[in-house]
């Protein structure tokens, strides 16, 4: 990389020009500093790179070589960089305060939210708030696998799970990757550190309890609670669509033979939108509907479409209260498992498993874009699956 002041053709309405800091790698790899230095074109020695005959020439020749220095300096840490991203990572140096991790903790998810991805902003948020709980003030060289343990220990005592312990430790592995990425430490300072998560068993209703919950008579009366059921059953027969995108489903995305919508969770990805076929089962839920104008359910009737974070409240108070229906409902029926929205795709994939649907298939329904995590999902179903061949073999 090579370094060089330069005097800008430009002059001001007093005469001076700014001097620059030009890095360079090659003739297209070019970048310009502003040194915030500015001298009369006479005061500027281009030889010896510094300048002259200035009452302050002391004060700014001091001034550029602190700049020229730190450039280096960065430079070093991060070898082979271009001259682009190099100016990239001072940027970011003065960007973000380098001593307080919590800030630029706290930076990223402002960023997150003005993404308008409103609810990853707040799980992070949720997660820095403990975060600052157990330390008011944490800079990047305070963090350490031995700070970890304490942190870890202090979220056990607080009685978080060993999983939800897990997803702090996977967000702020994420801040302080990021953190690396521009610039501001060399190494992520917990990488290497381990934590453990425990695998949860995944519940799931047989069909035979689906249809049950069908076949439920509920009175019309209780108009919150068939809409809780509806929109489970619908998430059912989706292949276990998000309660979020169940929310946002609008008539536009309904055929005549299919559904077709981009997951939100993953809208940005290949594969994100998916076409679900209108069986009978889902066009009898979507004639009970057919009224409304806008959403096919009416949980977002009242929101604005600009408005995400009213969106995002809504969607999660609707969550709340379509669990506490179905559970409701399945004390009723006389099911005893943990039921909510989300076992909706657990039993869609038990069911699919059971009637020897091929993994790829079972992948794509489900809107994984590897089957690995397929896999990874199916794990508890496929042990059930393998306990019931070995009663058959040699059960009585």
């Amino acid at each position: 990389m090579n370094f060089q002041f330069q005097l800008r053709d430009y002059k001001k309405q007093n005469g001076t020009q700014a001097v620059r800091l030009r890095f360079f790698t090659s003739s297209k790899d070019i970048q310009y500093l502003d040194t915030g230095v500015s001298v009369l074109k006479t005061q500027w020695d281009e030889k010896k790179q510094q300048v002259k005959k200035n009452t302050l020439e002391e004060q700014l020749n001091a001034s550029l070589n602190a700049l020229l220095n730190e450039v280096k300096m960065l430079y070093y840490k991060n070898e082979g960089v271009s001259a682009k991203r190099l100016l990239q990572i001072y940027k970011n140096s003065k960007k973000y305060d380098s001593s307080s991790m919590l800030d630029f903790y706290q930076s990223i998810i402002d960023e997150t939210r003005m993404k308008e991805a409103i609810r990853t902003a707040k799980t992070y948020q949720s997660y820095l708030d403990k975060l600052r709980t157990f330390s008011s003030y944490l800079s990047f060289t305070d963090i350490s696998p031995l700070w970890a343990k304490d942190y870890e220990l202090w979220l056990m005592k607080r009685g978080n799970k060993p999983n939800t312990i897990a997803s702090n430790f996977k967000c702020l592995n994420a801040i302080l990757n990021k953190a690396v990425k521009l610039g501001l430490i060399e190494k992520n300072p917990l990488k290497g550190y381990e934590i453990r998560t425990v695998n949860t068993k995944k519940e799931s209703l047989t069909i035979e309890e689906i249809t049950l919950f069908e076949q439920y008579d509920i009175a019309p009366r209780f108009k919150s609670m068939v809409l809780a059921r509806d929109m489970f059953l619908f998430s059912f027969y989706t292949a276990g669509m998000r309660f979020s995108d169940v929310c946002k489903l609008k008539w536009e995305n309904v055929t005549d033979t299919e559904i077709v919508y981009t997951m939100g969770k993953s809208e940005k990805r290949a594969g994100a939108t998916r076409y679900i076929p209108i069986t009978p089962k889902l066009s009898a839920i979507l004639q009970k509907y057919k009224t409304n104008k806008k959403y096919v359910f009416p949980v977002l009737d009242k929101c604005k479409d600009k408005d995400i974070e009213g969106i995002e409240y809504t969607i999660f108070i609707a969550n709340n209260k379509v669990n506490r229906a179905i559970k409701i409902l399945a004390e009723h029926i006389g099911i005893t498992k943990h039921v909510s929205m989300h076992i909706a795709k657990h039993s869609f994939a038990s069911y699919a498993v059971k009637n020897e649907v091929d993994l790829f298939h079972i992948s794509k329904l489900l809107g994984h874009t590897k089957l690995s995590t397929t896999e990874h999902y199916l794990r508890d179903f496929f042990q059930k699956e393998q306990a019931d061949v070995m009663n058959k073999l040699f059960g009585k």
